[in-house]
């Protein structure tokens, strides 16, 4: 699955997170798997998970929509 690029920024706005070096930390997922979802690239749902408890957010709210 995708992680919509804007949602995630909206979230880490929200959380408090002002870099993916700083994401990485908190979630514990590498910074190189969260640049490439932020450049198109697919997670696993593990990944996701991780990344939406470090921001304090539902996983859906960061998946990005299909065109």
């Amino acid at each position: 699955m995708r992680i919509s690029k804007s949602k995630l920024a909206l979230a880490m706005l929200n959380a408090g997170i002002t870099s993916i070096k700083e994401l990485a930390k908190v979630s514990g997922v590498s910074i190189n798997t969260i640049s490439r979802s932020n450049n198109g690239g697919t997670v696993k749902l593990a990944t996701l998970r991780r990344l939406a408890d470090a921001l304090g957010v539902d996983p859906a709210e960061l998946i990005a929509e299909e065109a």
